[in-house]
């Protein structure tokens, strides 16, 4: 790939909405203040049928519109990938919002200076307003279960080579797709003639999958900014995280299965620490105690929803995969795959 100038890089932001305006208007507002040139900006916003006002405030802040039957977020990044003319493909959502103006700068930068990387991606954090549930998120960047599972991050981070961009640092590394990241949403960047097809495969595919197999396929190098930060004003208890998991695994597991590739959820030793982590999850000595040290390690108060989160998720998985006919071959089928022992 020939090295670009940083301003000569046009960025599709793919928006998939359904009822979406709560957050919609500072989500689209923090992608049209960035200071980078407007008409190297495109927002796709790929709605699901929303009765509210998602459509009208998309319009009128200048995204372009575009039906999605199937309503799901991943259906609609297809859409979008299939619309899209940027040069990078940025997996946003409407409860999204740049950490910075100058977020999209510092991605075409990296993007120029590392032709040979293929993603970009940085912190999930959560607004001074949202509520404590979502700044406990922000410390696990994912649900307990995965927060146990993958430490692989922390592995190559200590492994990676370190630059930096105005003196804020990131790190570049190469993925093994047998130790894999789960990276996927809420602000990755990719360099689109790269994942079209992959988002444009057939059949579903998950924010996950698309990251798995564009490793798979060789393209490994990526890099992590810390610094370049994305908000998530996504949970407003825990109530609605547990509906969040019971959507997300009806829809995006148990209906999906032919199609995922779940090579992602292929950590070592798979089957040991989820066993771990259902014996951690469910006595709450080893949860609470593991909580102590986390908050005088952090000096952060938020971490006393992580025994709670811990045992609902449980909970809630065990109770899924034992009554449904789905759950139970989903579990099947995923310790069936190589690579997770």
């Amino acid at each position: 790939m020939n090295e670009l100038s940083s301003d000569s890089l046009k960025v599709t932001f793919d928006i998939p909405t359904y009822n979406a305006e709560k957050h919609l208007r500072k989500c689209l507002q923090s992608i049209l203040q960035q200071d980078y040139p407007s008409s190297k900006i495109e927002i796709l916003v790929a709605d699901g049928g929303s009765i509210d006002n998602t459509v009208k405030i998309s319009k009128e802040m200048g995204a372009k519109v575009l039906s999605n039957p199937k309503r799901l977020a991943d259906f609609g990044a297809k859409i979008n990938a299939k619309n899209a003319t940027g040069d990078l493909f940025v997996i946003f959502a409407a409860d999204n919002e740049l950490g910075s103006s100058t977020w999209t700068k510092d991605v075409t930068k990296i993007f120029q200076k590392h032709p040979e990387v293929s993603v970009v991606w940085g912190k999930i954090i959560s607004g001074k307003e949202d509520p404590p549930i979502n700044k406990y998120y922000e410390l696990i960047q994912s649900d307990p279960l995965m927060y146990f599972m993958n430490k692989n991050l922390e592995m190559y981070l200590k492994n990676s080579s370190q630059h930096d961009i105005d003196g804020r640092k990131y790190f570049l590394f190469d993925v093994d797709p047998n130790i894999p990241l789960v990276w996927g949403a809420n602000g990755i960047v990719y360099r689109l003639n790269l994942v079209r097809d992959i988002i444009l495969d057939e059949g579903f595919i998950g924010d996950n999958d698309v990251f798995q197999k564009l490793i798979e396929k060789g393209f490994s190098k990526v890099v992590y900014m810390p610094t370049l930060t994305t908000y998530h004003h996504h949970l407003n208890s825990l109530k609605i995280w547990v509906e969040k998991w019971r959507r997300n695994y009806d829809n995006h597991f148990l209906n999906q299965l032919t199609t995922r590739n779940m090579q992602w959820v292929a950590v070592k030793h798979f089957r040991m620490k989820l066993l771990i982590w259902i014996c951690y999850s469910m006595v709450p000595i080893f949860s609470f105690s593991h909580t102590i040290f986390l908050l005088l390690r952090d000096l952060n108060r938020h971490w006393l929803y992580h025994p709670v989160a811990s045992f609902l998720q449980c909970i809630f998985l065990l109770r899924i995969s034992i009554v449904s006919k789905e759950g139970r071959r989903m579990i099947i089928n995923t310790l069936k795959r190589g690579g997770l022992d």
